[in-house]
């Protein structure tokens, strides 16, 4: 390989807009496989929190504006699923305590479901400690506190509404 340039450089990680689906399953499922399970956590928290740290929040001074970012971060640029939701639950002052998301076609579960009933394996989902990621950078900005992933109400295979306390 020759020398590249910093523009060359810089463009590496946007070289291709998508990979095959069948590309990613093989390489998620061979993750999950080849980590032992009492390292999936720390491995996919510090990977998770990565991508998660990827999102830009240059520009974004609503709530609302917020949402709309992490709509279109989860669809086109992570594109780990092809329709997300995302809101806030809001007290009965108006303060917001909670991120919703849900998802419907998560790209992850897939995999992980076949690994689960194919290999009878333990697979770690990766999308909370990404969106917790993305939380810990907008917290200042937006006044959260207590970040904490709450938990998963599952559906169908790619389907899932998740939950983190901001407040």
């Amino acid at each position: 390989m020759g020398n590249l340039t910093q523009d060359e450089i810089r463009k590496l990680p946007t070289q291709f807009d998508t990979v095959s689906y069948s590309t990613f399953f093989k390489v998620w499922y061979a993750l999950q496989k080849a980590i032992p399970h009492e390292q999936k956590g720390e491995f996919f928290t510090k990977i998770g929190r990565s991508i998660g740290n990827e999102f830009d929040d240059e520009g974004i001074e609503t709530i609302d504006a917020f949402l709309e970012k992490l709509q279109q971060f989860l669809e086109k640029e992570w594109a780990i699923t092809d329709n997300a939701k995302v809101d806030f639950q809001k007290d009965a002052e108006g303060n917001v305590v909670k991120l919703l998301a849900k998802q419907d076609s998560c790209k992850m579960c897939y995999a992980n479901t076949y690994y689960r009933l194919h290999d009878n394996g333990s697979p770690s989902c990766m999308f909370p400690q990404v969106i917790m990621g993305i939380l810990n950078k907008v917290r200042r900005k937006f006044g959260f506190k207590n970040l904490r992933f709450e938990g998963v109400q599952k559906g169908r295979v790619g389907e899932c509404a998740m939950t983190w306390n901001i407040r």
